[in-house]
């Protein structure tokens, strides 16, 4: 950050993606509604927050009367825009999304052309003391879906998208930084391939300052890593970080020894296998080996077939982060990962990406745990950001309010 230790509570966001908004209209709504709602329940007169902007709302900004009512809104909404979730392209809401998340990838035009369109808008709607922004975007694709020929079109389009955000912070003086988020089953999943990937970046792309990493603290748990050891590596690997969301995983602690016990917790599990989103799922087996699945029916389908061979399941579910125990005592949550996460925040001052929570799925939860109303789901994402205040106070690393500075994102 440009002042001072640690984040101020107006500086914790939370990214936008939560509301259906696939056009600037239904955009417009989720700010006046949940944004504002979630604003007004933390006391806060103005709150930083990571808008997701569909490539559709961004098309429909291009005009400028439209345009200038956006940023207008945003000032009268108190919404202080340091950053921009730029991973969903379309719609992200209705019907089956899963691996059409992924699409565009980086290796195709309309991928550059989104995020072009976002780094312009950013740089515009930034506050006046904020000279930095950051857009979360695709890990370059979808694994099972890549190729050399299609990595070699991504880094083209890196290279070009690079050397614009060097031009547009030439011609505005605002920095607008790239950053590829990590998933499971994509291209870049591992913190040793961002590593590979930003090695062979800094040494091929004169710009490579304009790209950065988003790391997902539930994407990192469910790949088994320490997160704190992983931001340590990237740390000391010289990968710039611009951004972490702040998100929990859904761990199953199957036991193995007890059958009948082991099928009733699967079929409390399988209440979490919606049709929306892929819910990938990395597991130990018996023999500590790991194994992977798409998605989460694939996984449930394979410990019924193998009873006691899986002794623990890691979901790609983005629950609250308030959340230890869901449903039953065998459901439990990547809490551990937050607090390796926070406990890397503390041991490096110098390093103050933007923090933004990550719960996208509050309307793909089992009934049982579904917000009813929207009322409902904003006071759980103030609760959430509330729980990353305290976690912050805890560690002496919440700032008073009073001083506003912006997250340097590197």
């Amino acid at each position: 950050m440009s002042a001072g230790r640690g984040w101020s509570a107006s500086q914790l966001g939370y990214c936008g993606n939560v509301h259906p908004a696939p056009d600037l209209a239904a955009l417009r709504a989720s700010i006046e509604q949940h944004f504002q709602g979630v604003r007004r329940l933390r006391g806060l007169d103005v709150q930083d927050s990571g808008l997701w902007i569909s490539a559709r709302a961004a098309s429909e900004l291009r005009q400028a009367p439209a345009r200038q009512a956006f940023l207008d809104l945003l000032r009268r909404s108190g919404l202080r825009l340091t950053s921009l979730n730029g991973f969903p392209y379309g719609q992200f809401h209705e019907g089956a999304v899963k691996a059409a998340v992924y699409l565009p990838s980086w290796a195709e035009q309309q991928r550059l052309a989104y995020s072009l369109e976002l780094a312009r808008l950013l740089a515009e709607a930034l506050p006046p003391d904020c000279r930095q922004g950051v857009i979360s975007s695709v890990p370059l694709g979808y694994a099972a879906h890549w190729s050399p020929a299609l990595q070699q079109r991504a880094e083209k389009q890196l290279r070009q998208l690079t050397s614009a955000l060097a031009r547009l912070h030439q011609e505005t003086g605002k920095k607008i930084i790239v950053c590829l988020e990590m998933e499971p089953d994509c291209v870049l999943q591992t913190t040793d391939q961002a590593v590979a990937f930003f090695h062979h970046w800094q040494a091929s792309d004169p710009h490579h300052e304009y790209l950065a990493l988003c790391f997902d603290v539930c994407h990192q748990a469910v790949m088994f890593e320490d997160c704190r050891q992983s931001l340590e590596r990237l740390r000391q690997a010289g990968v710039p970080i611009g951004k972490i969301q702040l998100s929990n995983a859904m761990i199953c602690r199957l036991p193995a020894q007890d059958i009948r016990r082991c099928a009733q917790v699967l079929e409390v599990l399988g209440g979490f296998a919606e049709a929306t989103y892929l819910h990938q799922v990395q597991a130990r087996d018996s023999q500590g080996h790991l194994c992977a699945w798409a998605d989460l029916p694939a996984a449930l389908a394979a410990c019924l077939a193998e009873p006691g061979r899986y002794r623990e399941l890691r979901v790609h579910f983005h629950i609250p982060l308030f959340s230890e125990h869901l449903l039953l005592p065998e459901l439990g949550a990547s809490q551990a990962a937050l607090a390796q996460t926070f406990d890397f925040l503390t041991a490096h001052e110098a390093i103050r990406p933007v923090l933004e929570v990550e719960t996208y799925s509050w309307g793909v939860l089992p009934a049982q745990l579904r917000p009813t109303t929207a009322a409902a789901q904003q006071q759980g994402i103030s609760d959430e950001l509330r729980w990353v205040e305290e976690q912050l106070r805890q560690r002496r690393l919440l700032q008073p309010n009073p001083q506003e500075v912006c997250a340097d994102a590197l």
